[in-house]
């Protein structure tokens, strides 16, 4: 509760403090359809902000316990948020007992979930329109969405952390909390439909976040696996940007389509034929963030 007692005081020392607003979309008694611009003329394209809580973080042992979504309608011209159209929280019954340290974290207890399953059916008709799916954390959601979902592996996604340029926009992390506390609102976190209804929230609220989402969904990326490397140019492949896979036990990166011929020259001149003997596989949205395995 805002410390009401203390006004006086803030208001002789104003520097001294700081205002935080609660996201008005997380508030209780929000009804959908939010109607934020007329739609009327504009070229839309759907999307689903999607979050999970899970009961860890080790994807094909942990599970889903809450499904979290929220739709909005996007401008795509002006990269604004027209319309919310709505949110849902859906919790399903892992079979086992949720670790302390999850229940200490969420909220979530055995008792929220039991007897509890996800509706498939009502679930699917969420992405009958082939939106764009957005996660905070793609690489972790989507993997975890798909193998509760294994039928709904080829929708489009994009990551509000990984395709947003955060630090060009003058933000030291992509944490959500982090970038919204920047902004001056503040959420209940770890509840899935109010961190979805945060990230719709950011991407609201910082201008060039939903243009930057947008063009990099439609873009096509290549993974680039340097194979036969070695040991001693670990350190230079690292300075470049890529990433160690331990078990698969090579080095790899994701780039831009038109910088992978130039990453290609780079391996070769790394090491012996390193651009002839990588692998590459080009990405669209429909593959990011995809489960490794």
């Amino acid at each position: 509760m805002f410390p009401v007692d203390q006004i006086p005081t803030i208001e002789a020392n104003p520097e001294d403090y700081r205002l935080l607003t609660r996201i008005p979309w997380t508030r209780d008694d929000l009804r959908f359809p939010v109607v934020l611009h007329p739609s009327e003329g504009r070229r839309l394209q759907s999307m689903v902000i999607l979050d999970t809580e899970t009961t860890g973080f080790e994807i094909g042992r942990d599970r889903v316990i809450e499904l979290g979504m929220v739709k909005i309608q996007v401008d795509v011209e002006s990269g604004r948020v027209v319309t919310i159209v709505a949110a849902t929280s859906l919790y399903e019954d892992p079979g086992f007992a949720i670790p302390e340290i999850i229940t200490e974290i969420t909220g979530i207890t055995d008792e929220m979930v039991m007897g509890q399953r996800f509706d498939d059916s009502a679930i699917l008709n969420w992405f009958a329109d082939d939106p764009i799916v957005v996660a905070h954390h793609a690489g972790f959601d989507r993997p975890m969405f798909e193998a509760r979902f294994s039928h709904m592996d080829r929708l489009r996604w994009a990551c509000s952390i990984n395709d947003v340029p955060w630090k060009e926009y003058g933000f030291e992390s992509s944490k959500l909390e982090y970038l919204l506390l920047k902004l001056g609102y503040f959420y209940q976190g770890h509840r899935a439909s109010i961190d979805a209804l945060a990230t719709a929230f950011l991407l609201h609220a910082v201008p060039r976040a939903l243009p930057a989402l947008l063009a990099a969904e439609s873009s096509i990326r290549v993974h680039i696996d340097a194979v036969g490397s070695t040991f001693a140019v670990k350190d230079t492949l690292k300075a470049n940007g890529f990433r160690w896979d331990g078990d698969r036990k090579l080095w790899h990166t994701e780039v831009a389509e038109h910088d992978a011929p130039e990453t290609l020259a780079f391996l070769s001149m790394t090491y012996h034929r390193g651009g002839d003997r990588a692998h590459t596989r080009r990405l669209t949205s429909r593959e990011r963030y995809k489960s490794k395995d």
